[in-house]
């Protein structure tokens, strides 16, 4: 009986897991059309300084969100983090650091390293 109980729940619950990391997947579609998105629904503006290699911050004062966007060689652009609780400083790299940190260890990885690359850039 045990044994038939763990398969049920193990072949419910596999399919799950697959469908949730399937919608982990980015966000992609046309660079422009992200930036018209990302202004029009969130009220986000590209954040001055904050730019590496291929990614853009991008955050709002009046909303609190923010959003990491990689641009790619094809004229795309691709969610790859998001969060909340931005809070605009004079230095951009400051307040991205601050706002990481305040997250511990939830902090997404792509946030963390895009910020990797950003205080390198800075050095």
């Amino acid at each position: 009986m045990q044994h038939a109980l763990k398969t049920l729940v193990l072949t419910t619950l596999v399919p799950l897991a697959t469908a949730t990391a399937a919608l982990a997947s980015p966000v992609c579609m046309e660079a422009a059309e992200m930036e018209a998105a990302l202004i029009d629904w969130y009220g986000e503006t590209p954040v001055p300084g904050a730019w590496a290699a291929d990614q853009q911050l991008w955050a709002s004062e009046a909303t609190g969100t923010w959003t990491l966007m990689q641009l790619g060689a094809d004229d795309r652009a691709c969610v790859i983090s998001q969060g909340e609780d931005w809070v605009p400083n004079d230095d951009p790299i400051v307040a991205f650091e601050q706002l990481l940190r305040e997250q511990g260890n939830a902090a997404p990885a792509e946030a963390l390293a895009f910020l990797d690359l950003l205080t390198s850039d800075a050095s």
